[in-house]
């Protein structure tokens, strides 16, 4: 049985290519380093909404400019 295969953008490593017809170019271990950094930086994007209130995802900078008034 031939399985077709997909080589990652960022190791080179060969993966299955269900996962590159799902819209995926890297492989697992890459996905999750990439996933880790992600997350990471949209952690460090948030503010309070307004006074005493509940923190708010910060998308751009008009977004930051807003929060908190």
């Amino acid at each position: 049985m031939n399985k077709m295969k997909a080589k990652c953008l960022n190791c080179g490593e060969l993966y299955n290519y269900k996962r590159r017809q799902l819209g995926y170019k890297t492989c697992l271990d890459c996905g999750d380093i990439s996933a880790m950094r992600e997350i990471i930086r949209k952690s460090t994007c948030i503010a309070p909404a307004f006074n005493k209130g509940g923190y708010m995802y910060i998308h751009s900078t008009q977004d930051a400019k807003d929060a908190g008034k």
